[in-house]
């Protein structure tokens, strides 16, 4: 939805009030991890170790959260213009956004919930249900107000989000009738808690450029950053979704120890969203040009470096899934968090210097980090062997090479130059042909019943 609604908000908002929003969105998500403090989390292994009494255990670990929020909401009050002025962002925006990251919380709590009873059609509607009002709403609250229109999408996401979430939480504790279980806390905090490091790090990795643009440079070119990296999001919807069905499978798979399958599905998982990432390759860019007014499409160089870090988050979540399983959060947060350190470092390093386009290469190189941690942590500390190293970096070496050669030459000839366009189809393309023909070989065998 975020990536549909592209052509109406960029013509509604200035690109500044773009970046304003951004900014906004960036602290949800935030304050999202840090009221609810990831407690869910322990969902996944919880409703299984807590089979007997899952609604009591969903229900009182919910009011824990709730506990949270108003510890952390008291807290940032108190503290707001200080941070404001920290972050260059207006007091008011800074409380919207941690009260909507809380209701934000509560609602992928519900979700998150649907997935792993394998719930799909009340998951996937909700959703729909949620992003089609907020979006609604945002455009008839933008549309009227006068002045500081980005208020009008912050108003739409704040009012649906405590509309919708106050049900669901209610909901909840109306099924477990049950809020304060100690042991359920203490369970669903430790391995809840020390994720905080490790989602926060992710927000960083994913945000924190836009963070610093605005700090560094201003709103204007965070508008014009967020524009090429809500234009790239596509993998990420797909990783997100495929995610969400992968996930459950893998944990019966691995609760089965059945690790042969795994690889051999995982290779087919990321060969065909491989495939869907090269077509991104050649389609995005073009789309930039007419889902947004033309001051937007300067940022579009860099969308090849940006969906090479989608890549990457994909090829991570293949490993950190197993860490997830194995409840080694720790491990998780700390190789998360050296990621999200190089991000920070470098962003700060070289934004002044190079300007905002240099912040989508940092991104990638922190991303690049974060898969070789996450790789290392599960082969090595957890020693599960079940994803050979080789096969997983060999693909993320073809895409950063790729898409690295396709970005020099946007810089060197122009962006929808003749030169840009003939390589960038020539270079996806070919890979393109390569993988669909291997999918192709394996999806014959697949019918054979002979899947390799």
């Amino acid at each position: 939805m975020a990536f549909i609604t592209i052509p109406i908000f960029t013509r509604l908002l200035s690109v500044e009030e773009y970046g304003i929003v951004s900014v906004y969105t960036t602290f949800v998500g935030i304050f999202a991890i840090i009221t609810g403090i990831d407690l869910h989390a322990s969902i996944g292994t919880g409703i299984n170790d807590f089979k007997e009494k899952k609604k009591e255990f969903l229900s009182s670990v919910l009011f824990l959260s709730l506990l949270s929020f108003i510890s952390v909401f008291i807290i940032i009050y108190i503290f707001r213009e200080l941070l404001s002025n920290v972050f260059n962002i207006e007091s008011n925006i800074l409380i919207f956004s941690v009260i909507s990251g809380y209701f934000a919380f509560i609602f992928n709590y519900y979700i998150t919930i649907k997935v792993f009873e394998k719930n799909y059609k009340v998951k996937s509607l909700l959703s729909l249900l949620k992003a089609i009002s907020t979006v609604i709403l945002s455009i008839i609250l933008v549309i009227i107000i006068k002045n500081n229109k980005y208020f009008g999408r912050i108003y739409g996401e704040l009012i649906v989000g405590i509309i919708i979430s106050t049900i669901l939480f209610f909901l909840i504790l109306a099924k477990g009738k049950k809020i304060i279980w100690i042991k359920a806390w203490k369970y669903s905090m430790l391995i809840g808690v020390p994720l905080i490091l490790h989602n926060l790090s992710g927000i960083i990795l994913s945000q924190f450029d836009r963070l610093a643009i605005q700090k560094i440079i201003g709103s204007e070119k965070v508008g014009l950053y967020s524009y090429a990296y809500t234009l790239g999001m596509i993998p990420l919807i797909i990783l997100g979704a495929t995610n969400l069905a992968w996930v459950p499978w893998f944990y019966d798979k691995m609760y089965e120890n059945k690790k042969e399958e795994i690889f051999k599905k995982v290779k087919y998982y990321n060969e065909i969203f491989l495939l869907l990432l090269l077509l991104m390759f050649i389609i995005i860019p073009e789309l930039g040009i007419i889902m947004a007014p033309k001051n937007y499409s300067t940022s579009l160089i860099i969308l090849p470096i940006i969906i090479a870090s989608y890549y990457m988050q994909f090829l991570y979540t293949i490993y950190v899934n197993f860490a997830f399983f194995y409840k080694k959060t720790g491990s998780i947060s700390f190789g998360t968090l050296l990621a999200g350190i190089i991000n920070i470092v470098l962003n700060i390093w070289l934004i002044p210097i190079f300007g905002y386009e240099i912040a989508a290469i940092t991104t990638l190189i922190s991303y690049i980090f974060l898969l070789l941690f996450h790789g290392i942590n599960v082969l090595y500390n957890l020693n599960d062997k079940t994803i050979t190293p080789k096969y997983i970096l060999g693909f993320a070496f073809l895409i950063i090479s790729f898409s690295l050669i396709q970005y020099i030459i946007s810089k060197y000839f122009g962006m929808f130059s003749i030169t840009e366009r003939i390589s960038r189809i020539l270079i996806f393309g070919s890979v393109g042909a390569i993988v669909g023909i291997k999918i192709y070989k394996k999806s014959k065998n697949l019918f054979k019943g002979d899947f390799i």
